[in-house]
């Protein structure tokens, strides 16, 4: 994330910042415990990572990790621009894992330079060929994540003003670009959420509505009280925020708004089945589990000929190796590890973490 009234406003800044962090620091912390449950209505809070994490042989500044408190972390996926994946993204999903925090994503998009636009906007009007531009944005990060197997149902696209790759004086073509990227997640499956502030979504875009967005606010250095007062209050995209962001010069803090939280710890009930393999012949509980999902068969706990073709028709509607086997891939794909959140935005039901 970018210039914005929260973490590194200048480079001297950051540079500063990165004087005072030890190496060690640039490793996760270790937590007592993850995943902690929440009670309804009451939020947790967590820290967002990204390149200024990484070691500055890396290009980043050493900055530390999510705190030994937090619950989850959304991980940067780009090293601030497009098609440029954060260069210590796996270590940084690895030591999530390691605390079995609640993991989310975010990357920044970008208005294509000419290159990447002639690359991947193919031919029509400007506006189809932007919208391709951004759908290889999108696809781009989707990569990312596969290669360092990082899953999250929600991936939140960064708006803001860049020097580098500026946005257009169009907001009718930023706009294009931002759809672009929205349709490409929403193609596979995974929710696009937008993390912006009021001027800079206001410059980009021309304030647009997305009514049907989840929305990420940053408040700068007001604190958590400052970023739980965000949480009423409408956002650049006009719903009430589901995450609210403060920094403190050094870390990102990140706190989910009420009523986002109240089934974020527990998991999918499917969750506990994340390590088990099943294939034809296979019997118990855990079978009868996977037909009561797959549905349209007797839930008998005997994973037959009938539960093999609904398996392979699993595989090949969510684009899965058509095995008939089912191991983490086909439970991921059936919702387990992931904990499903009610926020206060017009009735959206959104899922923005999955465990790990």
């Amino acid at each position: 994330m970018t210039a914005r009234p929260r973490l590194l406003t200048t480079v001297a800044t950051t540079i500063a910042l990165a004087l005072t962090v030890t190496a060690t620091s640039l490793a996760v912390a270790p937590a007592a415990s993850a995943s902690r449950a929440h009670a309804p209505g009451v939020a947790a809070y967590g820290n967002d990572v990204s390149w200024p994490q990484c070691p500055s042989s890396q290009g980043g500044y050493g900055l530390p990790g999510p705190t030994p408190g937090a619950s989850f972390a959304v991980v940067g996926l780009t090293d601030g621009g497009s098609f440029r994946a954060n260069p210590c993204v796996s270590r940084q999903v690895r030591a999530v894992k390691a605390r079995h925090l609640w993991a989310g994503a975010y990357a920044i998009a970008t208005y294509p330079t000419s290159a990447e636009l002639t690359r991947y906007g193919g031919t029509g009007t400007v506006t189809e060929r932007l919208r391709r531009a951004g759908a290889a944005q999108a696809a781009f990060n989707l990569a990312t994540m596969a290669r360092v197997g990082l899953q999250s149902p929600m991936v939140w696209i960064d708006v803001e003003p860049r020097t580098k790759s500026p946005w257009s004086a169009s907001t009718a073509s930023n706009n294009a670009v931002v759809d672009g990227v929205i349709a490409r997640y929403k193609a596979a499956g995974v929710r696009a959420g937008i993390y912006s502030y009021d001027k800079a979504w206001k410059k980009i875009t021309g304030g647009r509505a997305l009514p049907d967005v989840a929305t990420w606010v940053p408040v700068g250095h007001k604190g958590r009280a400052g970023a739980a007062a965000r949480c009423a209050v409408p956002s650049f995209a006009g719903t009430k925020p589901l995450l609210t962001q403060w920094t403190d010069g050094v870390r990102d803090y990140n706190l989910t708004c009420p009523g986002v939280t109240g089934q974020a710890a527990r998991g999918n009930l499917l969750t506990p089945y994340l390590n088990v393999g099943l294939a034809i012949g296979s019997r118990g509980a855990s079978v009868a589990v996977l037909q009561r999902r797959l549905g349209g068969l007797k839930a008998d706990g005997q994973f037959g000929p009938a539960t093999r073709a609904r398996v392979v028709a699993f595989q090949r509607a969510h684009h899965l190796r058509t095995n008939s086997i089912v191991g983490r891939a086909e439970w991921r794909a059936l919702g387990a590890g992931t904990g499903t959140y009610t926020p206060p935005v017009r009735g959206i039901t959104s899922t923005l973490f999955a465990s790990t």
